[in-house]
């Protein structure tokens, strides 16, 4: 069930302007185990607006945050990308911070701990996951977990039983809140005096630039510039301290903050560059707007091209992709199936166009000619796991902002 939200979720405006519509996609992650799942099938609106006071971009709708994230399928530790960015994330604040054994780092939405196990070199660490079942993974694998939603309500519980944190991470999670007011004031009460809170989203500037509507789900609630993200942090009694951008998922910033600090020079930039160069406006948004919906066309268009050549698969079967290939109505009649590298996912169908999830063995034992790289964030990996397939003759696309085989 979807609850249509009618507020701005960072400063609580009315007045918000529609800009995209997806159509009525299914849940992401809601794979099914095959055809008898068919009519259990739920669709919800996927649209997004814009909150001309604070420079917000939110979804119209929501599903119930615990009938989509209580028992899940994403595993952080699938990726290679992600298991060296902990490593160097570890690294970093180690030095950093000069973390001490006695201290706490935490994170919000830890998936299976692979962000937290290299600080426990350096300190102590605890993981705040919602999903049981991922939470349940990460305790065995010794990264203590706690199996609850994150609010102001549990920060100061965590507080209470565990002591103040010295760094708190929230990686890709502040897209998905509800209440973002609440889940950052939350942050505010565990840090700290003199604590960082290290947040990680996707950026909307490239998001818009690249056309990289395939970021657009129903988990992902919010879509934040540095403008937003300024007005959230004040809106919660933090200050946005320090600002830069990663090339994680497609581009991505990091934004931290702390109870109390002189802003380095980087947050002015990035909020006057955004002023200056229309981020804060809805002028760049509907152009975004209009170039998703001439992909529609021109994606499958080209996919059919390419079959005359020889058989078409696709590799990955990420959120990227069930939102891609429903938008663009890419079935079975252009893709053999689907590669995926997850246990949890093979066997299963993607929602919504019931794609076959394989192993990623089936690429070289089959060697179709061309291979659609859904989750395209992670191209050079998947590229260099499947060096043997491009070796013997084939070849990739990346669907967005342009088809192009690569």
């Amino acid at each position: 069930m979807a609850t249509e939200i009618k507020h701005c979720r960072v400063c609580g405006n009315t007045a918000l302007e529609p800009i995209l519509s997806l159509g009525d996609m299914p849940p992401v992650n809601s794979f099914l185990t095959g055809p008898q799942d068919f009519p259990k099938e739920t669709f919800a609106p996927l649209a997004i607006v814009f909150c001309a006071p604070c420079g917000h971009v939110q979804l119209t709708h929501q599903l119930d945050p615990k009938d989509v994230f209580t028992d899940y399928i994403y595993f952080s530790a699938m990726s290679e990308t992600v298991v060296r960015w902990g490593q160097q994330l570890a690294a970093r604040y180690a030095g950093e911070r000069s973390l001490q054994k006695q201290q706490l780092v935490a994170e919000l939405a830890s998936n299976d701990g692979c962000i937290l196990k290299p600080f426990r070199d350096h300190c102590r660490v605890l993981g705040v996951e919602p999903a049981k079942n991922i939470a349940e993974v990460a305790n065995k694998d010794g990264v203590p977990t706690v199996a609850e939603f994150f609010n102001f309500a549990m920060g100061q519980k965590l507080r209470a039983e565990h002591g103040p944190a010295e760094l708190i991470m929230a990686r890709n999670v502040l897209a998905h809140v509800p209440d973002l007011v609440d889940f950052v004031k939350g942050v505010h009460h565990w840090l700290s005096d003199d604590g960082i809170f290290h947040v990680e989203v996707p950026y909307l500037r490239p998001m818009v630039d690249h056309l990289e509507f395939d970021t657009i789900y129903h988990e992902h609630l919010s879509y934040f510039s540095v403008t937003a993200l300024h007005r959230l942090f004040r809106e919660a009694g933090l200050t946005l301290w320090d600002v830069e951008e990663i090339p994680l998922h497609g581009g991505s910033l990091i934004a931290r903050g702390k109870r109390s600090a002189t802003p380095k020079p980087s947050v002015a930039a990035y909020l006057e560059a955004e002023k200056r160069d229309g981020y804060t406006s809805n002028v760049k948004l509907h152009a975004f707007a209009d170039g998703t919906r001439k992909l529609k066309t021109s994606l499958p268009e080209f996919l059919h091209e390419l079959k005359k050549q020889g058989p078409l698969a696709a590799y990955g079967a990420a959120a990227k992709g069930v939102v891609l290939t429903n938008y663009c109505r890419i079935g079975t009649d252009l893709l053999s199936w689907v590669a995926d590298r997850s246990p949890y996912k093979q066997g299963k169908l993607t929602p919504g166009m019931h794609l076959p999830v394989v192993p990623a063995e089936r690429v070289k034992a089959e060697q179709p000619k061309h291979l659609v790289v859904l989750a395209w964030n992670f191209f050079d990996e998947i590229v260099k796991q499947q060096d043997a397939y491009r070796q013997a003759g084939g070849k990739f696309v990346v669907p967005v902002p342009s088809p192009q085989v690569r």
